[in-house]
């Protein structure tokens, strides 16, 4: 099956679900629920598109969403990076039930990323 993005969620299998700069990941394991073609989500999914977030998201803002999380990215540059950018995890975690069981949460203390020149 070719899924477009999605990722594998049969029973039993785990994979990995990220949401964004600040909220990490979710270790899932699958349900195969056929409804939902034994898919989840591969991300979370932005709200809004990389330039209106470096439109629309403050700089202030990014830096106050990334505190207690070391990081040398939370620039200007990363702005369409920022947690704002995506849709909330707890929306994720609570769309994804029907297909995935989340075993474990994975909160990041050190975040890095490419800026751009």
């Amino acid at each position: 099956m070719l899924r477009k993005g999605a990722v594998a969620a049969g029973a039993g299998e785990r994979f990995c679900l990220p949401f964004n700069m600040r909220d990490g990941i979710a270790i899932c394991v699958g349900k195969g629920n056929p409804e939902w073609n034994s898919s989840a989500p591969h991300g979370a999914g932005r709200v809004m598109s990389r330039n209106a977030a470096k439109k629309n998201i403050a700089m202030e803002e990014f830096e106050k969403s990334m505190n207690g999380i070391f990081s040398t990215s939370v620039c200007p540059g990363t702005l369409d990076e920022s947690p704002q950018a995506y849709k909330p995890m707890e929306e994720i975690l609570r769309l994804i039930e029907p297909t995935a069981e989340v075993t474990t949460m994975v909160k990041p203390s050190l975040n890095i990323k490419d800026i751009p020149q």
